[in-house]
């Protein structure tokens, strides 16, 4: 018996260390690899009778299979991983995951923040910003996040593949290329980590939130103590301003204006103002903005999102090189219908890039500290004082995300930062 314990636990070293080729059939194979009567309970009879053929070079299972029903047995107690995700749907997964495909950025950052091998992720979707995924030059792309290749993905032959819970903007979803995929039999679990409804607690009535989805996959991939680690971290974080921004009244709070182009403005805006102690005065609106209302409302604050490309600033730039965001500050500051705002009158008009955005494509799992750049924009208003300093609670998140950068030294996010 010790023997047979003994090999039990080297095939579980090996399987974790040996690369090994998957083909199509295994890795869509719903069922424990060595569970011989299909009942999706791996006995320790089951994976005797595999590993001893495998051993005397008998018999049809590979070392991937024995290697794989081993670590079932011996961490996940001889049975499936059984999750629901955040579109509601059950997902049950069969094997440790070798191969991975993420569609969206903030699906790389979750998993480099659970520390997941970065071998593990086999396909990248298109706008990766390369200064902070340098690690996945080479590896292949699948196209873009909300409509992603189908076809290259299948190629990949991944046993898992992340996709969005929640619908993008322009009726934009994942719903098609989950159906595709699940109909050639691949393990598809939907999480979205940078939405603001996912944020906290009281915004997400019916909806997973981030910590909840980093639960998810860290249970998915036996990374459970690394998921806690962060979302202690996260909660703390958001829980810190949500408690104190929560009692504030709307007299307490800024007038803000918020826009992603030049008078245009999004619904998807207010919840992350909100949560941070602001009032978006165009809360609902979508598009151009009524510019006479605006004057009217006279907000306190003035927001840009610096969308465009010339615009974005982000981690390849020199820290303190703000050239490009003052540019756009000033070409607000000098709009003529501006002139008597409030916030053009005090200089309270900022600048973020979408790197610290929610729901823009290079904004990852950031929106958090986005949330803590305009709680500090708002505390003059406010008169709260909280114990937050953005550009800290960022480099904590890099530091999460194991990558080689010093705020210090490279990056620009926003101007000016108070």
């Amino acid at each position: 018996m010790r023997k047979i314990s003994a090999c039990i636990f080297a095939l579980v070293l090996l399987a974790s260390v040996v690369p090994l080729a998957i083909t199509s059939a295994a890795a869509y194979e719903k069922k424990i690899p060595c569970d011989a009567d299909g009942d999706n309970e791996l006995t320790k009879e089951e994976l005797v009778n595999a590993i001893l053929p495998y051993m005397l070079g008998e018999g049809s299972y590979t070392l991937d299979d024995v290697g794989d029903a081993a670590w079932v047995y011996a961490y996940w107690d001889g049975k499936p991983k059984t999750v629901v995700d955040s579109a509601g749907r059950t997902v049950t997964i069969y094997k440790p995951i070798k191969r991975v495909v993420c569609t969206f950025p903030q699906h790389i950052e979750a998993l480099r923040t659970l520390k997941v091998p970065t071998d593990t992720i086999v396909g990248v979707p298109s706008m990766l910003d390369p200064d902070f995924y340098p690690e996945f030059a080479d590896v292949p792309c699948i196209g873009m996040s909300w409509e992603p290749n189908v076809e290259a993905i299948l190629a990949l032959h991944p046993d898992l593949v992340l996709l969005a819970a929640v619908r993008g903007p322009f009726g934009w979803s994942n719903d098609p290329a989950c159906e595709d995929l699940e109909a050639a039999g691949v393990s598809v679990i939907r999480v979205t980590l940078n939405q603001p409804a996912l944020l906290g607690e009281e915004y997400t009535e019916g909806v997973a939130t981030i910590p909840e989805e980093m639960e998810t996959l860290g249970y998915v991939f036996d990374k459970e103590e690394e998921a806690e680690e962060y979302n202690e971290w996260h909660v703390g974080i958001i829980n810190s301003i949500v408690d104190a921004t929560s009692e504030l009244g709307d007299a307490d709070r800024p007038k803000v204006y918020c826009e992603w182009a030049k008078y245009q403005v999004a619904p998807d805006d207010d919840d992350i103002i909100e949560i941070a102690g602001g009032r978006d005065i165009f809360a609902g609106v979508y598009g151009e903005v009524d510019k006479e209302y605006l004057i009217d409302e006279d907000p306190d604050i003035i927001i840009r999102v610096a969308g465009g490309l010339s615009e974005i600033g982000g981690y390849g730039l020199a820290a303190g090189d703000t050239a490009v965001l003052e540019e756009v500050r000033e070409e607000i500051m000098g709009r003529v219908e501006l002139q008597n705002v409030t916030a053009v009158k005090n200089g309270d008009v900022y600048v973020i890039t979408p790197h610290l955005w929610t729901y823009l494509p290079y904004s990852g799992n950031k929106a958090l500290i986005g949330i803590c750049y305009m709680e500090k924009w708002f505390e003059p208003f406010t008169g709260l004082d909280l114990d937050i300093v953005p550009k800290d609670v960022h480099q904590q998140f890099i530091d999460f995300q194991g990558v080689d950068i010093d705020l210090d030294e490279q990056g620009v996010f926003v101007y000016p930062e108070e």
